[in-house]
């Protein structure tokens, strides 16, 4: 006979008593389950087999559902330290618990069909996820992230999804570029942008189409070491090298440790390089003028973006900024840095109204309107902290 705790497990930790009864479950088998720690009861109708920390049982117990960077940390996202907790909740919602340290958010009507019943739509997190980011960098490693996931697909639907909150965060669009495929790879890229170079990603070089993590100005072949080496990777690393060498192109290997914490000695060695390529003839490929200009922050912003404008001259400061920008492609790269044909994650599912459906997370799609009920026009408020 199947369990009440197997139940809620089969379908991802989280099931309404609605749904346990139309599977044969009683309420005695329900206080049963819930006495013996079999599950837990998160909130009135809500049973759960998560601990009682984690964020989603912590979401459901509150009377919403996980949004935000939280929500997208649950699936995965890329960031360098645990985001805070984000709750959504209709603004009919009423009898909320209070958690220290939780935030409360009430968005609008159209989110509560969306998403599953622990969380919101990933592209719906991913809007308020960024304009609340505590810097470019952790917004562009989410936008990377969503990318290589299929939450997003193509400059103009990021576009689309980004400014959903905040129409700046649209230029989100430009500073990623899809073709990251780790985080080490997305923060080296945007910290060297920042600094004025020129970043192509998962260039090909070479007769057999090695791939370079990151192009930078042309001239240095940057790779992000993110794991240990095997003896097979390592060989096959060394093999990109020497093509790299071969094509002109200087290489360079960072490790997790000196992306994370000795960016400066990163930047250094890049700009030695660069200046090596130069002394030797060759003219570096340089320049950012497409990326929206970075504004100081205000009220809860931490960032922001200048819109876009049509400039001849670049927008940030480049290093390289007396240099000539007409040379041509490298011998043996292709040049743009454009992910691969093929290399997009799949679309999305749209009924044929319109409307997305989730495919993600282990709760099931919310055919009602979750622990919460419906949604209202946003507002927010630090829960348990008034």
């Amino acid at each position: 006979m199947t369990t009440i705790a197997e139940l809620v497990a089969s379908e991802g930790g989280l099931l309404h008593k609605h749904d346990l009864v139309a599977a044969g479950a009683t309420d005695r088998h329900l206080t049963a389950a819930v006495r013996f720690g079999g599950v837990r009861r998160a909130r009135r109708g809500w049973y759960s087999t998560w601990s009682p920390t984690d964020p989603r049982f912590v979401a459901v117990a509150i009377g919403g559902r996980l949004t935000g960077a939280a929500a997208l940390h649950e699936l995965g996202a890329w960031s360098w330290t645990p985001p805070q907790i984000v709750v959504s909740v209709p603004e009919t919602a009423s009898r909320l618990r209070r958690r220290r340290g939780v935030r409360v958010v009430w968005d609008p009507l159209e989110l509560s069909n969306r998403g599953t019943t622990w969380a919101v739509d990933p592209r719906d997190a991913l809007a308020r996820a960024v304009v609340e980011a505590e810097s470019l960098e952790d917004a562009v490693m989410l936008v990377d992230w969503a990318r290589l996931q299929g939450i997003v697909h193509g400059d103009d639907d990021a576009r689309m999804v980004l400014s959903r909150m905040r129409a700046d965060a649209a230029g989100l669009a430009a500073w990623s570029d899809g073709g990251a495929e780790s985080i080490l790879e997305s923060a080296a890229g945007t910290r060297l942008r920042l600094e004025g170079r020129r970043v192509a990603r998962q260039v090909p070089v070479g007769s057999r189409g090695e791939r370079i993590d990151m192009l930078v100005d042309g001239a240095v072949g940057l790779e992000t070491d993110g794991r240990e080496h095997h003896a097979h990777r390592f060989e096959k690393d060394r093999v990109k090298d020497a093509t790299m060498v071969l094509a002109g192109i200087l290489p360079f290997r960072a490790s997790t440790s000196m992306v994370r914490r000795d960016w400066e000695t990163v930047s250094a060695v890049v700009e030695a390089l660069v200046a090596r390529s130069v002394a030797q003839g060759v003219v570096p490929r340089v320049g950012n003028s497409s990326l929206p200009r970075l504004l100081p922050g205000r009220g809860r912003r931490k960032w922001r973006l200048g819109v876009p404008g049509r400039r001849k001259g670049q927008e940030l400061p480049t290093r390289a900024g007396a240099w000539s920008q007409a040379a041509g492609p490298r011998a043996g790269v292709s040049e743009g840095g454009a992910p691969p044909a093929g290399r997009e994650a799949p679309g999305r599912e749209a009924t044929p109204g319109g409307e997305e459906h989730s495919r993600w997370g282990g709760g099931r799609p919310v055919g009602r309107s979750g622990p919460g009920g419906e949604d209202g026009d946003e507002r927010e408020r630090v829960s348990g902290e008034r």
